[in-house]
């Protein structure tokens, strides 16, 4: 994973503003480069070297505007295959080679900017399922230890904006340096054995200072770094105590409730009891003898 490491708000303004600029200003040093070593090639009678100085710039445009890379290498093509016929004295070789060069030119335009297309298309793919994810993702460095990418989402949990994540140790959100170092063991290559699986509870500590309970698992781990998978379960934990914990009252409530049954049966059967005396004594001039049951 790539991304831009939070050098300063300076460097990011600079870089939106003058990047366009500067793209263009290589591309046309480049181009106008080779062009006038065409020019000076073909006028002292060089004529093995300058085809090469044509790639440069193709490959420039191709990086950095790769959807007018085939029309570039086109106009580039052309233009140097026109200098080949104004200054090679129509020298049926040098025709024949720069057509060559000319068909080269525009192969590596067509085919190098197919490629770049393609792979800004699945950069955009990645970063829109980073963007939308409903869980939060991010990479960091298995040796520095630093952030080099976080999705929105999880920088949110976290109250953090994303960019003052990017750059930063690990341990600024992740505290804990048992439980941290203990995945980090098993996100690692082992050169004898199969990767190890990793996911483990953590505790990251948001920007205010609150804490926040995350099932973390590795992803993917490759060239020295781990892409991560975070889920939030600070409520369903907290949703879990509260039920433990209301269960419990039931429980103590329901054996309060069944001791006060208790009591009040044993009162109910002591009043019975002497109300049956009562009666006996009245009705027949002797107490009634309490019941086996009775007592």
């Amino acid at each position: 994973m790539s991304g831009e490491f939070g050098r300063g708000p300076s460097v990011a303004h600079i870089s939106v503003e003058n990047m366009e600029v500067l793209r263009l200003f290589i591309v046309a040093a480049a181009s106008i480069g080779a062009v006038l070593t065409t020019i000076f090639s073909l006028l002292n009678g060089i004529f093995n070297v300058y085809p090469f100085y044509y790639i440069l710039p193709i490959i420039l445009v191709v990086y950095f505007f790769p959807e007018r890379g085939v029309l570039f290498s086109l106009g580039l093509g052309l233009m140097y295959i026109s200098l080949i016929y104004l200054l090679g004295n129509a020298d049926p070789t040098l025709i024949a080679i720069a057509s060559a060069w000319f068909a080269i030119f525009i192969t590596i335009g067509v085919v190098a900017s197919s490629y770049a297309i393609r792979l800004r298309e699945e950069r955009t793919r990645v970063r829109y399922i980073l963007d939308n994810s409903q869980d939060g993702i991010f990479c960091f460095n298995l040796k520095d230890l630093r952030i080099q990418e976080i999705n929105p989402k999880c920088a949110r949990w976290l109250k953090y904006d994303r960019a003052d994540l990017i750059g930063k140790e690990i341990s600024v959100i992740w505290t804990d340096t048992e439980t941290r170092e203990q995945f980090i063991n098993d996100v690692k290559l082992d050169p004898e054995h199969e990767q190890k699986h990793a996911e483990q509870e953590a505790i990251f500590h948001a920007q205010d200072g609150t804490a926040s309970r995350f099932i973390i698992s590795a992803m993917l781990v490759t060239r020295g770094q781990a892409l991560c998978s975070v889920i939030d379960i600070t409520r369903s934990k907290i949703v879990d105590d509260e039920i433990i914990t209301t269960l419990a009252d039931l429980e103590h409530q329901v054996k309060e409730r069944t001791k006060d049954l208790e009591r009040m049966n044993e009162k109910l059967r002591a009043e019975i009891l002497a109300c049956r005396r009562f009666e006996s004594t009245v009705l027949y001039g002797h107490p009634l003898l309490p019941k086996r049951e009775d007592l």
